[in-house]
């Protein structure tokens, strides 16, 4: 059995969300093939714990590895730069989990904010670049993000495609690994907190309040639903961190102008445990992911895609793009064709019908094992293999 660190860098003494669950949900996945250790830059949450008591941990400390080296060392995009390079010298195959890329940079905050946008950008890009270079094979979450993949190696790791013997179909080099969950989740892990069953929001937004994301199109899809005479309500799920996005300033000034449509958004600032995000997940009727045209959408499905099919919650989402291309297949959600505030209300109003909703549902659990890293994890075995072996 090989060991296999799984190392993505994001604190977790607070919960999980994005790539956090990705990465505990993946090591509880391959821990059936492989003796697996998560390392984290923190002691995770009470609740992590509980959800997944299957998947062993170590907490860093400076960065540190621990005392026994891995054989393969799985990081991500988070995953601090000096720990690839340790487990690197210490003889393991590095494998980078590539579900994000430099073009989110573009509109991070801390870049907008900074007094040399430049600099600031090409600093994260460096670490990113310095991540891609040390990797021996890399994930990807769908065929598109292969393809970007490839076009950024014939420009930095041109070395690598020469390699003799090189099989042109990559397919020894990049692995395809969708956006997923595990059998062993949340829902299976804890019990959901808040009493009997009770009414729930109709709608969420379960993601970030980043500048990739236009949160100010759901109030705004909200205010012309609320104006057609039909009643709903909208949860953001979770607090913002750190300096507040432009994203965020724009979805707060929309709601605080606007004393009707306040009644009917709630803010959750202190953020929710796991325990109690199970309650309003189980509770609403759908949820929304919504952003502005934007090439790093057309690339990659955001990690959203994950609580709906987990949670078979309805999502609304852009038509265009890959989130919109799965949605637009499977038929687990409504796309919008802009975001203008009636098309994306027209897309909320179908989530609210009862008929359309159970056809949805029903959609996201058929299509479970398609996502389901317990169905997908299995092949990386040999292709791990292949991988030390070269």
């Amino acid at each position: 059995m090989s060991v296999l660190y799984v190392d993505f860098g994001v604190g977790v003494s607070a919960g999980l969300n994005g790539v956090g669950f990705r990465a505990f949900e993946l090591a509880s996945a391959l821990a059936r093939h492989h003796d697996v250790l998560v390392l984290t830059p923190d002691r995770p949450h009470p609740d992590v714990l509980e959800a997944w008591p299957d998947v062993n941990f170590h907490v860093t400390e400076g960065g540190r590895l621990p005392a026994q080296a891995p054989e393969v060392y799985l990081y991500g995009f988070a995953t601090p730069v000096e720990s690839v390079r340790r487990a690197a010298d210490a003889g393991a195959t590095c494998v980078f989990d590539a579900i994000v890329w430099p073009l989110e940079y573009t509109t991070y905050q801390r870049v907008h904010s900074a007094a040399d946008t430049s600099a600031e950008y090409r600093a994260l890009l460096d670490a990113y670049l310095a991540r891609l270079g040390a990797a021996d094979g890399y994930l990807v979450a769908s065929e598109v993000e292969k393809q970007v993949l490839t076009g950024m190696l014939t420009t930095c790791r041109p070395e690598v495609l020469l390699e003799r013997g090189r099989d042109m179909s990559l397919d020894d080099l990049v692995r395809l690994l969708p956006v997923g969950f595990s059998e062993r989740n949340e829902r299976t892990g804890l019990e959901p907190v808040g009493g009997p069953p009770a009414p729930g929001p109709d709608f969420v937004w379960n993601g970030g309040l980043w500048n990739h994301y236009s949160p100010v199109t759901a109030v705004h899809g909200l205010r012309a639903l609320l104006d057609a005479g039909q009643e709903a309500s909208l949860w953001f799920l979770y607090p913002q961190r750190g300096t507040p996005t432009a994203a965020y300033r724009a979805v707060r000034e929309a709601v605080a102008g606007d004393g009707e449509l306040a009644r009917h958004v709630t803010f959750c600032h202190g953020g929710l445990s796991l325990a109690e995000r199970i309650t309003v997940m189980e509770r609403a009727r759908a949820s929304l992911c919504l952003y502005e045209p934007h090439v790093l959408w057309d690339l990659c499905p955001p990690m959203r895609l994950r609580e709906t099919v987990l949670y078979r919650l309805p999502v609304v989402a852009p038509r265009r793009g890959a989130l919109g291309d799965l949605v637009a297949a499977g038929g687990y959600g409504v796309t919008t064709e802009s975001s203008a505030a009636e098309d994306v209300a027209a897309a909320m109003a179908v989530c609210l019908d009862e008929t359309a909703g159970a056809r949805m549902r029903a959609a996201a659990a058929e299509a479970e094992d398609d996502f389901r890293y317990e169905a997908l994890v299995p092949s990386l075995g040999p292709w791990l293999a292949g991988l030390r072996a070269r």
